[in-house]
């Protein structure tokens, strides 16, 4: 009888330890996550902007994290807490090497882009002007070319208002657009297309 309550009252003894050290873990994990949650914050800006579907993948794992603690579940929280703050420093260096990279991309185009746009443009002011088109031109070949012009002036413009915006992926974006119709409308004119706008 005494054997087996001693054992009852080992086994409640055990089981208030367990309870005390899962409360001790609180003030850490509370710690932990928090430092995790200013990490995420601090990449937000960036990543936001240039890796969304990976900020929004850190984020819902971050919410995931606040409910484990909300449950009492402080060891999975001081599990998941250091590798959400270690993710959010790599999403950190990975948006700005995103960055770095369209500033470059973007730097290429603006620098190309407008001279194209005005070598398409005189040559179709040039053709409308013409008495007769030169050979293997139609009328409506032109009036395409014309079109195209229209829209890469269109895209061409947006782009660089995304730019001045500081939406360089959107900016990238639209010139990219504008570059594959630049090819197009050289091609329709039967003018060389440069290598620049190839790839």
């Amino acid at each position: 009888m005494h054997r087996h309550f001693y054992n009852f009252i080992i086994a409640m003894l055990a089981a208030t330890l367990l309870a005390a050290c899962g409360a001790g873990d609180k003030g850490p994990a509370e710690t932990a996550l928090k430092a995790a949650e200013e990490a995420i914050n601090v990449a937000k800006g960036e990543a936001g902007k240039y890796l969304p579907d990976q900020m929004s993948s850190l984020e819902s794992a971050l919410a995931a994290t606040k409910e484990k603690l909300n449950k009492g579940d402080y060891k999975a929280v001081l599990t998941d807490a250091p590798a959400l703050t270690a993710k959010a420093q790599e999403l950190a260096s990975a948006a700005a090497a995103k960055k770095a990279e369209l500033a470059k991309s973007w730097d290429g185009l603006s620098s190309g882009m407008p001279r194209v746009v005005e070598v398409i443009k005189s040559r179709v002011e040039t053709l409308s002007q013409s008495k007769k088109l030169p050979a293997g031109m139609s009328a409506e070949t032109l009036a395409q070319a014309k079109a195209g012009l229209g829209e890469i002036t269109q895209q061409w413009t947006a782009a660089t208002d995304a730019s001045k915006g500081g939406n360089l992926m959107d900016a990238v974006s639209k010139a990219n657009s504008a570059k594959v119709k630049a090819a197009e409308v050289l091609t329709l004119l039967k003018m060389p297309v440069p290598e620049a706008l190839k790839g």
